[in-house]
């Protein structure tokens, strides 16, 4: 039996700009970071010539062209995998519409494991996190970048860069100490709406031919490179000044992105002490970020207590696996 671990995430700016429509012919930059939750996945093969498949539903069938899982599907397709084996995930947080690149962990986790089962050996991470790019994005033809995959292979506090058809990754060259900071200053809360990252994407990836868009993914970029120059002379709150600024210029990509109910949230979490914050993922619903200055913090929590907070850590590993 193969178990893999891998972390979910949290992008901080950037997101859009990871999308090939964007990137091939424009520069393209993400700064994210793994966490410490996780998805799990446990892959056996079995002596049954089924294919089992346990998630938030149970899937048993003869054949892998009738699992209805797509990720599932098509990774056992790419592997050859015809039948006789197993699945089985758990995730430390709910795993659908949540903005923390969920499908994508998922994805990596089971290539993880599929690879290591049909060639005996551990993949690189680099040809992991493109090949999760290359199933989800290519065979199960969702309008997605590829931020999530890497962040999920490659796991810290990184820089992510995405030009042409290369992707490079690097780790931030930040005080650990302006990390912690930064760590112990964000609060996350639920909005309470689950909504699929491809029906926000479809809509900004349409968007992409448009001047407009482009150009506000442009700036979106541009911020980016600033938000890297705060952390590293130690600006956090200039930094969490900067998330704001994104997220105005965000809204712009596509009329989903927010609704009544986020804005209403954002605008109570500004009002009671934060400098900034977006919603974790496409939009349209899942977790609310902000960032607090520790002075405040107090304030703000008061004021977001009827909705669920979740809380996280920075991590640094990206997916492993263990052979039992």
């Amino acid at each position: 039996m193969i178990v893999t671990k891998t972390p979910l995430r949290i992008s901080f700016f950037g997101g859009g700009s990871d999308i090939p429509t964007f990137y091939e012919n424009n520069e393209g930059m993400v700064i994210s970071t793994s966490i410490n939750s996780y998805i799990y996945l446990a892959i056996n093969r079995c002596v049954a010539s089924h294919i089992r498949v346990i998630y938030s539903q149970l899937e048993q069938v003869e054949n892998v062209d009738d699992v209805k899982h797509d990720r599932v599907r098509e990774a056992l397709k790419y592997f050859e995998f015809p039948n006789h084996i197993e699945i089985a995930s758990f995730s430390d947080v709910p795993v659908k519409g949540t903005g923390l690149g969920s499908s994508s962990t998922f994805t990596v986790g089971l290539i993880n494991a599929l690879y290591r089962l049909t060639h005996g050996k551990n993949i690189e991470t680099t040809e992991l996190a493109e090949l999760a790019s290359y199933i989800e994005i290519n065979k199960c033809n969702e309008p997605i970048g590829k931020q999530d995959q890497y962040a999920a292979a490659y796991g810290g506090f990184n820089v992510m860069y995405f030009n042409g058809n290369n992707v490079r990754v690097k780790s931030l060259d930040v005080d650990p100490g302006t990390i912690y900071e930064l760590n112990n200053n964000l609060l996350c809360f639920n909005t309470g709406i689950n909504r699929q990252a491809s029906s926000v994407l479809t809509k900004q990836v349409e968007n992409l031919q448009t001047t407009a868009t482009i150009e506000h993914t442009k700036a979106i970029v541009e911020l980016t490179k600033n938000a890297i120059k705060l952390l590293q002379k130690r600006k956090v709150d200039d930094f969490g000044n900067l998330l704001d600024q994104s997220w105005q210029i965000k809204k712009k990509l596509t009329d989903n992105i927010t609704n009544d109910i986020i804005d209403e949230m954002y605008d109570r979490a500004i009002r009671s002490g934060a400098l900034g914050g977006k919603i974790l993922g496409a939009g349209g619903g899942g977790y609310l970020l902000v960032y607090v200055p520790e002075k405040n913090k107090k304030r703000v929590i008061e004021s977001m207590k009827n909705y669920e907070r979740f809380n996280f850590k920075f991590s640094k590993n990206g997916s492993t696996l263990e052979s039992i």
